[in-house]
């Protein structure tokens, strides 16, 4: 049910609003995760009448929770949470923002990558509009597929990504071993902005430092189209949160995003609830969880 703002004939604000079913509750949400937050080009003018607008939908349409989220790449814009002020209440987590033009790295990475680039058994191909094959990006499907040990998404999802790259607006960078690719990482780009979208490696090969090589020729070729900020996506946050509850792997990734030299920032992310139950389930969901990390 999403709409635009128009005002004096002229579009001022957009919510993307696309609801999901199961056997208990409708949501404003994406696979049970968060949806961009509406974005406005005159906020102080549209803010309030966006959010009442989305308010009254919800409640016609019987809704029970809406959960939007902020854009990391936006720091400059929101210097806060603005969702609170309309009853949402305050998930937000942390990201990490890297900066493309500063090459620092943790000692561990630069040797990381030194034990790869000195092995003339391993090289880089780097993917793009210029040179897309989707027999390679098949190949990182699967080996997704097999670093997940399961299917976790529609090939349909893969095939996106795949007309994205081809009309400029994503990089694949893969690892090979002699001939073969072992690791993959996947970028989205827009303008002076991306993101860190996806990763996939063979497992058996998971005694070697994969990732550092690639994430670094990925972090240059992005500089060199003009890439600023690149967000390293979650998991980043490294310990549980509402909704939020990552596993040591998890917590692992984390730590290998802080190598390279960026800056954190608040990711924020709100919830409101039109369903009293709903919102119970939730807590106790988060009671579980967040009591498992206390040690007394």
């Amino acid at each position: 049910l999403s709409f635009v703002y128009i005002k004096d004939n002229k579009p001022v604000a957009c919510a993307f609003l696309p609801i999901e079913k199961d056997a208990q509750i409708k949501s404003i949400s994406i696979c049970g995760g968060y949806v961009p937050a509406p974005f406005f080009l005159t906020q102080y003018t549209s803010e309030k009448i966006v959010m009442d607008t989305i308010d009254n939908i919800v409640k016609q349409e019987k809704i029970s929770k809406v959960m939007f989220c902020i854009d990391p790449l936006e720091f400059d814009r929101f210097p806060y949470n603005f969702l609170v002020k309309y009853n949402y209440l305050d998930t937000s987590l942390v990201s990490y923002i890297l900066n493309c033009k500063e090459s620092a790295m943790r000692r561990n990475h630069l040797r990381a990558i030194k034990k790869i680039s000195k092995d003339k058994s391993f090289s880089l191909h780097i993917m793009d509009k210029d040179n897309s094959d989707y027999t390679i990006h098949e190949i990182y499907r699967k080996l997704h597929h097999k670093c997940a040990g399961r299917i976790t998404r529609p090939i349909e999802t893969y095939d996106l990504q795949f007309d994205m790259l081809k009309h400029g607006n994503a990089v694949l960078v893969g690892l090979k071993l002699k001939n073969k690719f072992i690791a993959f990482t996947y970028f989205m780009h827009h303008c002076d902005k991306a993101i860190s979208f996806s990763a996939s490696d063979d497992p058996d090969y998971d005694h070697l430092p994969l990732y550092h090589i690639i994430n670094d020729a990925a972090i240059k070729y992005l500089e060199n189209i003009g890439v600023r900020h690149v967000d390293t996506g979650q998991p980043f946050t490294p310990f549980a949160q509402f909704l939020y509850y990552p596993d040591e792997k998890q917590r692992n990734i984390s730590l290998f995003k802080t190598g390279f030299s960026g800056r954190f920032v608040q990711s924020f992310q709100g919830i409101k609830y039109f369903a009293k139950n709903i919102f119970e389930q939730d807590v106790e969901d988060f009671v579980k969880n967040y009591k498992d990390t206390i040690y007394e």
